[in-house]
C-alpha cells in the first residue's frame, strides 16, 4: 500500500508532529516504499522544511483529500486540527487508516489508534468504542537516531546542560531558562537547541557566555549526542519528552501548552521527570542535586523497548500491499 501521512507544521502548529511523522517517512523511504507527507504549513514551515517526501497542501479540503485518498492508500494522520467527522470520511475512503493521538482528543470509534507517548498505557480509553489501541514504548514514533550507546551514566557534578524548547518557541522561554541557569551555576556549559524560526535569537546569542554552544536547525543524530553528553535537559513537553526518555535523560519539562498537561503529570507523579509550569529556577536548582538524576536515571531504564510505532506503521503498509 502507498503510505500517506496528513500533518501539519508551522509557527504556532509547532514542528513536533512534522519530526515525529518524518521518522516514519525515513523509514519508509529507506525500504524502498511509496511514502508522501501532506502538510497544512505556514510561510515558516515552508521556509524551513525541505524534504523530498513533502507535499504542502490543505487536505482537509474534500477535492484536496477526495485525489489522495483510495484502497491502495494506508493514511496515517497526526493532526490536531481534525474533528471524527472528517476522520471518518478518510476512514471511508482509505484501504486502512491509523490515527495519532496524545490524550483521548475526540471519541474515537471502529479506528485504530496508536498513542506514541510512554504514559499513554496509564490512559482510560473507553473500553466499548471497538478501537485497536496501540499504547506505549512498544509504539512509540522517535526518528532512528535517538538510540543510547551502552549505560546512562551519572556524574556527581554536573557539567552540561541540554535546553530545547522547540521549533518555534512562540513564549521566549529560552532566553529566560538561559538566565536562570546562569545565576545558579558559574561552571556549566549550556547547549541550547533553537531552529532559525526562533524570533528572538539574538537574545539568545547574547545571553551566552563563552563556552556555550548554540545549535540552529541541528539534525536527530546531532540531537541525540547532545542528549548522551549532557547531564540533565530543560525541555518543552512536547515531543522531545519522549526522546529524552529513549535517552533516559534527567530532565526538567517545561509545560508550554494545555495537551501536554496529562504526559507532564503522569510522568512527574511517578518520578520520571520534574515539571515547570511557570518560571520556577527553584525546579532547575534541583536538578544539580546527584541523587535526584540518579533516582531518575533508574526509573527511566522501566521504559526499554526495541520495537516502535514505525514498525507497526511500515508492517502494516506492507500487509496491506501484499493483499492486493
Amino acid at each position: 500500500m502507498k503510505l500517506v501521512i496528513f500533518s501539519e507544521a508551522g509557527f504556532m502548529y509547532g514542528f513536533g508532529h512534522f519530526y515525529r511523522m518524518s521518522g516514519i517517512c525515513d523509514r519508509a523511504v529507506r525500504e524502498g516504499r511509496d511514502v508522501t507527507m501532506y502538510l497544512m504549513a505556514d510561510d515558516t514551515a515552508r521556509s524551513n522544511l525541505d524534504k523530498e517526501y513533502i507535499e504542502f497542501a490543505e487536505w482537509k479540503d474534500p477535492e484536496v483529500y477526495g485525489s489522495i485518498l483510495n484502497r491502495n492508500v494506508l493514511l496515517v494522520i497526526d493532526s490536531y486540527h481534525v474533528d471524527l467527522q472528517l476522520l471518518e470520511e478518510f476512514r471511508a475512503l482509505a484501504g486502512d487508516m491509523i490515527v495519532i493521538d496524545d490524550n483521548i482528543r475526540l471519541d474515537y470509534h471502529d479506528m485504530k489508534i496508536l498513542n506514541p507517548n510512554y504514559f499513554s498505557v496509564f490512559m482510560n480509553y473507553p473500553a466499548d468504542r471497538n478501537n485497536t489501541l496501540y499504547l506505549g514504548k512498544d509504539y512509540t514514533l522517535l526518528r532512528d537516531e535517538f538510540r543510547l550507546h551502552g549505560e546512562r551514566t551519572i556524574k556527581e557534578e554536573v557539567t552540561d546542560i541540554l535546553i530545547t524548547m522547540g521549533g518555534t518557541d512562540p513564549l521566549g522561554r529560552t532566553a529566560v531558562i538561559i538566565k536562570d541557569l546562569k545565576e545558579i551555576s558559574e561552571t556549566a556549559r549550556l547547549h541550547v537547541v533553537c531552529t532559525r524560526a526562533y524570533r528572538d535569537l539574538d537574545e539568545i546569542r547574547n545571553s551566552l557566555g563563552s563556552e556555550d554552544r548554540l545549535y540552529l536547525n541541528i539534525e536527530a543524530a546531532d540531537m541525540c549526542s547532545l542528549m548522551e553528553k549532557c547531564d540533565f535537559a530543560v525541555a518543552s513537553a512536547g515531543g522531545t519528552t519522549n526522546e529524552l526518555i529513549k535517552m533516559q535523560l534527567p530532565s526538567v519539562l517545561v509545560v508550554v501548552a494545555d495537551n501536554q498537561r496529562l504526559n507532564t503529570m503522569y510522568l512527574t507523579e511517578n518520578g520520571f521527570t520534574e515539571a515547570m509550569y511557570d518560571d520556577d529556577a527553584e525546579v532547575i536548582r534541583s536538578m544539580f542535586s546527584f541523587d535526584k538524576r540518579k533516582q531518575m536515571a533508574d526509573k527511566l531504564r522501566s521504559f526499554r523497548s526495541d520495537r516502535s510505532g514505525k514498525d507497526l506503521i511500515c508492517e502494516t503498509a506492507c500487509s496491506g500491499g501484499c493483499d492486493e
